[in-house]
């Protein structure tokens, strides 16, 4: 009897938490672009004096075609300052940064070729790399990214 009460208070918690709304809700749009549009660069080092990770991010200089699917950029490392002092501005190189990317809503971005993953740090030191941006709705573009210049 008591196995029969808990089977029927389990099925009436069952159908009153159950939603039955099947109609009235509002369609979402299905994003079809596979865009770049902007590129950041940015050194990493771990700052003893404060104890935790610093930031410097680099002047990027660049060109979107969209029609070619290229972004050319030139990269600058900023003047020392601060805890970003001359020797660990001397440390930084395209072998050590960490690159991110704005896309398109919803868009997912794939290294190709062996293209350094994008958020942690790379080497960029081979200057062209490959990056498929795959739309929600399935699109996809190749994107190249040219680095052709590295000031210090």
């Amino acid at each position: 009897m008591k196995k029969l009460i808990n089977i029927v208070l389990l099925a009436l918690l069952m159908s009153t938490v159950s939603s039955c709304l099947k109609s009235g809700l509002e369609e979402l749009p299905t994003y079809n672009e596979a865009e770049i549009a902007n590129l950041y660069f940015e050194y990493r080092w771990w700052d003893e004096a404060a104890n935790q990770m610093a930031v410097k991010t680099l002047t990027v200089e660049k060109q979107i075609v969209d029609d070619d699917n290229l972004i050319t950029c030139k990269l600058a490392v900023p003047a020392a300052g601060g805890s970003f002092t001359a020797a660990i501005r001397q440390e930084v190189s395209l072998n050590k940064l960490i690159a991110y990317i704005d896309v398109s809503t919803a868009a997912r971005v794939t290294p190709l070729n062996g293209a350094p993953k994008l958020g942690t740090p790379g080497d960029f030191s081979a200057k062209e790399f490959k990056y498929l941006v795959t739309a929600a709705d399935g699109t996809k573009r190749e994107w190249t990214i040219k680095i052709t210049d590295f000031v210090k």
